[in-house]
Protein backbone atom coordinates (compact mmCIF):
# COMPACT_ATOMS: atom_id res chain seq x y z
CA UNK A 1 0.00 0.00 0.00
CA UNK A 2 2.30 2.48 -0.68
CA UNK A 3 -0.45 4.95 -2.32
CA UNK A 4 -1.34 6.04 1.25
CA UNK A 5 -1.10 9.48 2.26
CA UNK A 6 0.15 9.86 5.65
CA UNK A 7 -0.59 12.67 8.76
CA UNK A 8 1.85 13.28 11.15
CA UNK A 9 1.87 11.22 14.17
CA UNK A 10 -0.47 11.62 17.19
CA UNK A 11 2.30 10.90 20.19
CA UNK A 12 1.61 11.13 23.51
CA UNK A 13 4.15 11.95 26.37
CA UNK A 14 6.81 12.21 23.74
CA UNK A 15 7.35 8.25 24.07
CA UNK A 16 6.94 5.30 21.36
CA UNK A 17 2.73 5.39 21.47
CA UNK A 18 2.61 7.04 18.35
CA UNK A 19 -0.52 6.11 15.70
CA UNK A 20 -0.76 7.77 12.72
CA UNK A 21 -4.00 8.20 10.34
CA UNK A 22 -3.61 8.04 6.24
CA UNK A 23 -5.52 7.48 3.86
CA UNK A 24 -5.71 5.52 0.28
CA UNK A 25 -5.78 7.15 -3.26
CA UNK A 26 -10.03 6.58 -3.12
CA UNK A 27 -9.81 7.55 0.55
CA UNK A 28 -9.82 4.55 2.34
CA UNK A 29 -8.48 5.79 6.43
CA UNK A 30 -5.79 3.64 7.47
CA UNK A 31 -4.45 3.38 10.96
CA UNK A 32 -0.90 2.34 12.41
CA UNK A 33 1.32 2.53 15.64
CA UNK A 34 4.17 4.22 14.37
CA UNK A 35 6.12 1.23 16.25
CA UNK A 36 4.65 -1.42 14.07
CA UNK A 37 4.46 0.56 9.91
CA UNK A 38 3.73 -3.04 8.56
CA UNK A 39 0.84 -3.57 10.76
CA UNK A 40 -1.90 -1.76 9.40
CA UNK A 41 -5.96 -1.39 10.41
CA UNK A 42 -7.98 -0.12 7.44
CA UNK A 43 -11.67 1.23 8.36
CA UNK A 44 -14.60 3.16 5.99
CA UNK A 45 -14.76 7.34 6.99
CA UNK A 46 -17.83 6.25 8.84
CA UNK A 47 -16.64 3.61 10.97
CA UNK A 48 -13.26 6.12 11.74
CA UNK A 49 -15.97 9.30 12.35
CA UNK A 50 -17.69 7.41 14.89
CA UNK A 51 -14.79 6.19 16.28
CA UNK A 52 -13.32 9.60 17.30
CA UNK A 53 -16.99 10.88 18.30
CA UNK A 54 -17.06 8.34 20.61
CA UNK A 55 -13.56 8.77 21.73
CA UNK A 56 -14.50 12.45 22.39
CA UNK A 57 -17.58 11.92 23.66
CA UNK A 58 -15.28 9.77 26.54
CA UNK A 59 -17.38 6.49 25.48
CA UNK A 60 -13.69 4.55 25.13
CA UNK A 61 -12.42 5.92 28.21
CA UNK A 62 -12.57 2.68 29.47
CA UNK A 63 -9.68 1.28 27.17
CA UNK A 64 -6.79 3.24 28.48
Amino acid sequence: MSDIKWEEPYCAGGGNACIQIGHTADGTPILRETARPDELVTTTREGLRNFIEAAKRGKLDHLV
